[in-house]
């Protein structure tokens, strides 16, 4: 494996298990100059947290008011990296292989990938249970795509998290199919510009 290659993985490794969990913090900052607020299918989403662990990455999360990251139905994510390493093309394969990689061992792990002008769309569906029983089930769909932000270039991804547990998965699954259409629709036309300044 070429020096490039393993530090693109290594970055990208790093970039996806810094975005996996949220964790408390006292001061929740708009690193990314896109408001504190977010309107996303006709509701309102409020600035919960965000992460700056190192200089290339910025992740901030928006939920619903009364909603937390322990039983959240909703959330709105938008992160940025800075890097000439990683391409768009880069950080969608790597999610793939991540949800293949997934699919070993969740029955539930479906998705579907879309690029248009060097855009990319990923519509996936992953689930969360014990002793074969599924308790919880999320879908979301990851928009991609490669943009200059104060004259240097990144990867911006905004996403749009619906979850559903316990006796609301079966008509969660049942409404999908006419749902996310209209996410992805709404998604693609937000014009969400980062700014660092």
């Amino acid at each position: 494996m070429t020096t490039k290659l393993t530090r693109r993985l290594s970055l990208l490794i790093m970039l996806l298990t810094v975005g996996l969990s949220a964790i408390a913090q006292d001061q929740v900052i708009d690193y990314l100059h896109v408001g504190k607020n977010i309107k996303f299918m006709g509701k309102k989403f409020e600035l919960k947290w965000c992460s700056h662990p190192i200089e290339p990455y910025y992740l901030q999360e928006w939920l619903p008011k009364g909603e937390t990251f322990d039983n959240y139905e909703q959330m709105f994510t938008v992160s940025l990296a800075f890097t000439e390493e990683l391409s768009v093309e880069f950080a969608v394969e790597a999610k793939v292989r991540e949800l293949e990689e997934r699919a070993q061992t969740d029955s539930c792990c479906f998705y579907d990938v879309y690029e248009n002008n060097g855009e990319y769309m990923i519509d996936f569906i992953v689930s969360d249970g014990a002793g074969g029983v599924i308790n919880m089930v999320e879908a979301d769909i990851h928009h991609y795509k490669p943009v200059v932000v104060d004259g240097k270039k990144a990867v911006q991804l905004n996403f749009y998290s619906r979850r559903a547990y316990g006796d609301d998965i079966e008509p969660f699954l049942k409404t999908l199919k006419q749902e996310k259409p209209r996410w992805i629709e709404e998604l693609t036309k937000m014009n969400i510009v980062c700014k660092m300044k």
